[in-house]
């Protein structure tokens, strides 16, 4: 074989491959921003897309490819995993959650800003704060810079869903179980989607053991003043901001199980999350009188609960259904409860209040009955207590 038939053979068969594998993106088209799959609905149904963590870039393509979302979330990992846009609270109008795990405060507002660009009717935000993702910086894991929050173009975000390996394997997994129905986590309008039993047993603790240890290892007591100072200063100046464009703010402290909030007080953050959740609280009082019309609120979920006290260890009653994932993230029913609590739409006979909403109620008086409940607890669950000092490191 002469040297330019080999090169012309090795160049088709190339070309054959890469057709191969972009032929099953588009018959496939798991992550759903063709618009092409061609497996039946009861099998792989169209509203859903495939999950992959960190999916910056199929989230910039689909905000850039919707239109009449209303209401729009963003936050990190727990607003992705616990507020859905289809809940009931929210069943005349349409949302769409943008948030993205691992995201920071920073990143949060340009993911916001993004959305606002591509859909300008969007009238009501819903922001998910957590305390650890607040002051940090846009992480260097995710694939951030591929994806248009960064600026990527999304002709490169189409292809890099044509040609990636990660995705293609997911794709080419998807179809192979596409002869019976496709068994995958999935999402639907951006958030993650739950479908059967929540995890139970031994599983469940395990995924609690998992987390804790992981947090356990990663805390080295309170975070840097600094960087939360100039989160807080972005906030302020995003929201006043917003406010001006006429646009509602709904500032959500997000819940976590009981066990994470004992971790962080045994590592000495409790004061340093309490003064946190004050300068909130400072910030949404602030810019009460500055320019504008748009609502700003602030919800407190992040302090005790009976749903959040849940134990890992026993059995629920029958009917109950697990509130948590694993100590830092909850499932979107739990998330229907913070909805309907922020939306006016909660349900009747509640044995007490999920969540406060500070300004009808002062943030010094919910910081302070927090720190009561917490005690309560601790003097009433000494094993839990015990429990969670295994996890924290001995330095």
């Amino acid at each position: 074989m002469t040297a330019r038939a080999y090169l012309a053979s090795f160049f088709a068969f190339a070309l054959s491959g890469l057709a191969l594998i972009a032929l099953v993106g588009i018959v496939v088209d798991g992550y759903g921003i063709f618009g092409t799959r061609l497996i039946p609905p009861s099998r792989f149904p169209p509203e859903l897309r495939l999950t992959k963590h960190g999916d910056r870039i199929t989230k910039a393509i689909e905000i850039a490819e919707r239109q009449g979302d209303r209401i729009l979330f963003i936050g990190d990992s727990r607003t992705q995993h616990g507020l859905d846009p289809d809940a009931p609270a929210l069943s005349e109008v349409k949302a769409y959650n943008a948030a993205l795990a691992a995201a920071s405060l920073r990143e949060q507002i340009i993911a916001l800003d993004y959305a606002l660009a591509h859909e300008p009717d969007i009238r009501h935000i819903v922001w998910g704060l957590s305390f650890e993702a607040f002051g940090t910086l846009i992480a260097t894991s995710v694939d951030y810079p591929d994806s248009g929050f960064a600026g990527g173009s999304l002709a490169s975000g189409f292809m890099h869903h044509l040609l990636a390996f990660d995705f293609f394997a997911s794709s080419w997994k998807a179809m192979l179980q596409a002869r019976h129905r496709v068994h995958a986590q999935m999402k639907r309008n951006g958030v993650t989607v739950y479908e059967g039993d929540p995890v139970e047993g031994p599983a469940v603790v395990k995924l609690y053991e998992n987390e804790l240890a992981a947090t356990g290892r990663a805390l080295h007591g309170p975070i840097a003043q600094e960087d939360l100072d100039a989160a807080h200063a972005q906030l302020h100046r995003r929201l006043a901001e917003l406010k001006a464009k006429e646009i509602d703010v709904d500032l959500v402290l997000l819940p976590m199980h009981i066990w994470r909030l004992e971790l962080f007080r045994l590592v000495g953050m409790e004061a340093q999350i309490a003064d946190w959740k004050r300068e909130i609280a400072r910030t949404v009082d602030q810019l009460a009188a500055s320019p504008g019309s748009g609502q700003l609120r602030l919800f407190d979920f992040a302090r005790p609960h009976p749903f959040t006290e849940q134990s890992a260890f026993a059995a629920l009653s029958p009917g109950v259904r697990r509130f948590f994932i694993e100590t830092s993230h909850f499932y979107p029913w739990l998330g229907d409860k913070i909805l309907a609590k922020i939306f006016d739409k909660g349900a009747d006979g509640e044995v007490s209040p999920f969540g406060r909403e500070i300004g009808p109620l002062s943030i010094d008086e919910d910081v302070a009955s927090a720190k009561l409940d917490l005690d309560a607890w601790e003097a009433t669950h000494p094993r839990d207590v015990g429990y969670v000092k295994e996890f924290i490191p001995r330095r």
